[in-house]
């Protein structure tokens, strides 16, 4: 009985406040502002000498140029932080240059 009584309050306060405004569609979240490329290497590959911030530069400048695939860049980037290292930089440079020169491509 009690709980029916618990039941009945809280649909009873429901009514009160009003359901339509409990009801409504959650609102999208304000998009945030994306980072560019390079600085998403660079954050990401934990890059810390002026060399690799600049190459991580020269990268993101490529690839919007058109040189260079922005997938080969997203796959090296991923397997390089994959392999689980504290310092992955030398390792995304190192894949990069060598995917790159598969297809033509000199960083």
């Amino acid at each position: 009985m009690a709980t029916k009584a618990v039941i009945f309050g809280f649909v009873a306060c429901l009514l009160a406040v009003g359901t339509p405004s409990l009801l409504r569609a959650a609102e999208p979240p304000v998009p945030r502002e994306s980072t560019n490329l390079a600085e998403r290497l660079k954050a990401g590959l934990k890059a810390r000498l002026p060399e690799e911030f600049a190459y991580a530069d020269r990268v993101a400048a490529l690839v919007e140029q058109g040189v260079l695939p922005a997938k080969l860049v997203d796959t090296a980037f991923a397997w390089a932080r994959k392999k689980g290292v504290d310092y992955p930089f030398p390792y995304f440079r190192r894949v990069l240059e060598i995917q790159a020169a598969l297809v033509g491509i000199k960083i």
